[in-house]
């Protein structure tokens, strides 16, 4: 069962499904958007009245609110977004100054959210600068928008909707979700070198004159984008063309170790067993009647 509660052009939904015949890893509860300017308008963590384990996700887009996790309180400015768990020692509210608090906000139940919680708050904290025009948002508004129309008519869409935003809140918080074309030119210029000479020598210094940057510089930088160092950058994409390799070929695991960059076959192996964890004649024996054309390694 569904139901709306519509205030202008915001509005609220709660889900209330009956059937429980399947295993559901993550589904929502309450999903809307809000514009709230009465000073009494305050949540309190632990003595709400919603089921055990939901897990609230709150993102400003006009205005300002603010929210007191444990003992820090946090300011939250468009832009801003807080994920906390229900129970919990938290509270937030319209604080004393701001007319209004516009916010977009998600209430979600399942083991999935509640994983997902644990790392982002670990990884982030309760609250983080997001982008508005973030795949994250933009899921948000369109989860709302499906709502709203009557488009999320059972608890296996739900389910659906409410797993791929799990999904986009790990992508943001591992920060997959930048674009690519917010990589400076430059920065991309030394990603594309790697991948060039994957089975030759190449060192940070030949990676920092590609990019025109002093190396400690661009280790910096290459992390601030990538997010992940340039050898662990290079590592991956080598381990990825010797996967290909492997179940693509009859090349003796010597020779695809020199492909690969790695002079040592012996090298090679303990590279490829800690990165993929088994060992590449493993790899190749399990795999070589798939026919990989492109393997993509996290």
């Amino acid at each position: 069962m569904r139901y709306k509660l519509l205030d202008g052009p915001y509005g609220n939904c709660v889900f209330q499904f009956q059937k429980k015949e399947a295993y559901i890893p993550a589904n929502i509860w309450y999903v809307g958007w809000e514009r709230q300017t009465k000073a009494s308008y305050r949540w309190n963590g632990e003595t709400r009245t919603d089921s055990e384990n939901t897990f609230i996700f709150q993102y400003t887009t006009k205005g300002k609110g603010a929210i007191r996790v444990g003992e820090a309180v946090y300011s939250l400015p468009k832009g801003k977004a807080f994920l906390v768990k229900v129970p919990g020692d938290h509270e937030y509210w319209l604080p004393e100054g701001s007319a209004e608090w516009e916010f977009l906000f998600i209430t979600l139940v399942g083991e999935s959210a509640e994983s997902c919680w644990a790392e982002f708050a670990d990884r982030n904290g309760p609250v983080a600068a997001i982008p508005e025009e973030s795949e994250l948002v933009r899921l948000l508004r369109q989860i709302n928008q499906e709502a709203l129309n009557d488009e999320i008519s059972d608890i296996y869409i739900a389910s659906c909707k409410a797993y791929n935003f799990v999904m986009a809140l790990h992508r943001y918080g591992k920060g997959l979700t930048e674009a690519k074309d917010k990589v400076p030119e430059h920065m991309k210029k030394a990603a594309r070198l790697i991948e060039k000479k994957l089975g030759e020598p190449l060192s940070l210094t030949d990676l920092a004159e590609e990019a025109g940057l002093s190396k400690y510089y661009f280790i910096q930088l290459f992390q601030q984008y990538f997010h992940e160092t340039p050898i662990q950058y290079m590592t991956k994409k080598r381990m990825e063309r010797s996967m290909e390799r492997l179940s693509n070929s009859d090349l003796p695991i010597k020779e695809i170790a020199n492909l690969s960059g790695y002079e040592s076959a012996n090298y090679f192996s303990k590279v490829f067993k800690k990165e993929i964890g088994e060992s590449p004649k493993e790899f190749r024996e399990r795999t070589r009647d798939r026919q990989f054309t492109r393997v993509f390694l996290e």
